[in-house]
């Protein structure tokens, strides 16, 4: 290539085809030391960028692979796209998943692959007998009091919209929900009092209930409940 040779018909870029040739200089320093020339497609050029641009790894690239910022790695296992969010070595570079699903209540994921599935989780699966007379509950659990004396169920301090919880009565004592401060149960047009002066009692053997949190950590609503009454304070 001649010094100070210039290209004028190289095409517009709206025009391009990757088959077109692109002239490439390496090394220049000046007019009398130019470099090395070399000739390369459009589309050598961008299976080049595609390289540095998009990764793979056999895995979580976390600890594995180097990046930089907006930098793309392909999961070859669990086929999961990975960005760099922060740059720097294999041990030091942070990628994380281009989707991300969280389970909210009464939700399960599970992954194999490439295949995600998500299940409603069933109250049912989780089924605690409580044969002593005090048990905290938590939430979408099941409760079985099976004692001789009155078995008191404490509502959970945290429980998210739509959490659940049932209670089955089967021992002779009864159950009796516990309230903390700030807390009520609601069952039909009756409203337990608010705090832990506040409960709901069975009134017999087997009475149950089923109970959904309506207003996060303090508020319970009843679905289900007994065909006779209740107590409630």
């Amino acid at each position: 290539m001649a010094i100070e040779q210039r290209f004028t018909d190289l095409p517009s870029v709206a025009s391009s085809q990757l088959t077109d040739i692109i002239c490439a200089v390496q090394g220049f320093v000046d007019s009398s030391n130019p470099g090395l020339s070399t000739q390369q497609t459009l589309s050598q050029v961008l299976s080049l960028a595609q390289s540095s641009i998009i990764l793979f790894n056999a895995g979580n690239p976390n600890g594995a692979v180097a990046g930089t910022t907006y930098q793309l790695c392909w999961d070859t296992v669990d086929n999961i796209l990975w960005v760099c969010t922060t740059s720097g070595t294999s041990s030091t570079a942070v990628w994380t998943k281009s989707i991300e699903l969280t389970a909210g209540a009464g939700v399960s994921i599970s992954q194999a692959g490439s295949n995600i599935t998500i299940s409603a989780s069933s109250v049912a699966t989780n089924f605690v007998v409580v044969s002593t007379t005090s048990q905290s509950m938590a939430v979408d659990t099941t409760y079985q009091p099976n004692n001789a004396g009155l078995v008191t169920l404490s509502l959970p301090a945290t429980a998210s919209l739509g959490a659940r919880i049932n209670i089955i009565g089967f021992g002779s004592g009864g159950w009796q929900i516990q309230q903390s401060a700030g807390q009520q149960v609601i069952v039909g047009n009756v409203q337990s009092s608010v705090g832990a002066g506040g409960s709901v009692s069975s009134t017999n053997q087997y009475d149950a209930i089923a109970l959904c949190c309506v207003v996060a950590n303090t508020t319970w609503q009843a679905t289900v409940a007994p065909q006779g009454s209740l107590t409630i304070v």
